[in-house]
């Protein structure tokens, strides 16, 4: 194996060319050198570039996380006014189908909330001989303080009724 003298020789003179300059500046400015090559500021502008456009990614990634949460949110208070809606009709139904009587608000937003439920209830109600009078299921939601319209119940079963859900007997 060679060794090479000359490549030794260009390394200490290059170290040496380095050492001079970083000598030269005065002791307490604590500046780093500067060079004539752009390198450093060429890499650190793309640098910089690179986590900007990461940091905006991210936030763009999180836009989009809290927006589908707001989303599912919507989507389950929907779905929790349609149950609710679901609910009435059917303890109106169960009440209709036993033979009892009902208020003629119940039977008409059964009748607008779910028509063939209102059918179905009809059809296959049972005659009693001492129909029980039951207070009006929509009453009892006001009093407990919730005061849900009907327009937005309706809102809520129409879109139900869109989606397929129908009551048999």
């Amino acid at each position: 194996m060679e060794l090479s003298v000359n490549g030794r020789q260009r390394r200490a003179a290059q170290a040496v060319k380095n050492e001079p300059r970083a000598e030269k500046q005065p002791a307490g400015t604590g500046a780093a050198p500067k060079r004539t090559g752009s390198d450093k500021a060429d890499w650190s502008q793309a640098a910089l570039a690179f986590l900007r456009e990461m940091d905006r990614q991210s936030m763009e990634e999180e836009r989009k996380r809290l927006e589908a949460k707001r989303q599912k949110n919507g989507e389950l208070e929907m779905l929790s006014k349609s149950l609710d809606v679901m609910e009435k009709c059917r303890k109106i139904a169960s009440r209709i189908i036993k033979g009892d009587k009902v208020p003629p608000q119940d039977e008409q937003f059964l009748m607008e909330a779910d028509p063939e439920g209102y059918k179905l209830a009809l059809a296959c109600r049972v005659p009693k001989e001492k129909p029980k009078e039951w207070e009006s299921v929509l009453e009892e939601e006001e009093e407990d303080g919730s005061g849900r319209e009907t327009a937005e119940s309706m809102e809520s079963a129409e879109a139900a009724e869109s989606a397929g859900e129908t009551t048999e007997c």
